[in-house]
């Protein structure tokens, strides 16, 4: 039965991106936390809270919310008002009723979250 998943990405905004691309990964906590979570370890970036609800999808399970995130049509995304969402990759979580799931390179891995993620 579908339900309604959570998906927390880091936003990177142009500011940041341009800090990014003249001074390195390194330049930055929210920078450093993208890059550690886009190579499988997303610590860094819950411990500095840089995940933000970017969008809600409707699926059956995370790998229904997955494919709806990368392939179009897109008309089982909602966009939170004010975020735009990039396609559902590595380093990003997908919430589900069942916990919080990392997107891995292959698979997922569940996620501890200490604060409230809704």
């Amino acid at each position: 039965m579908p339900e309604m998943i959570k998906v927390f990405q880091i936003v990177i905004d142009s500011k940041m991106s341009d800090l990014i691309n003249s001074e390195g990964w390194e330049c930055h906590s929210t920078a450093k936390s993208k890059l550690c979570a886009m190579n499988g370890d997303p610590r860094l970036a819950i411990a500095n809270e840089c995940y933000t609800h970017v969008a809600d999808i409707v699926a059956d399970d995370i790998n229904h919310a997955f494919e709806a995130g990368n392939f179009a049509p897109n008309d089982r995304v909602f966009p939170v008002d004010g975020q735009k969402m990039h396609s559902v990759s590595v380093g990003d979580v997908l919430q589900d009723s069942e916990g919080l799931w990392y997107v891995d390179r292959i698979g997922y891995k569940e996620v501890i979250w200490k604060k409230d993620a809704a």
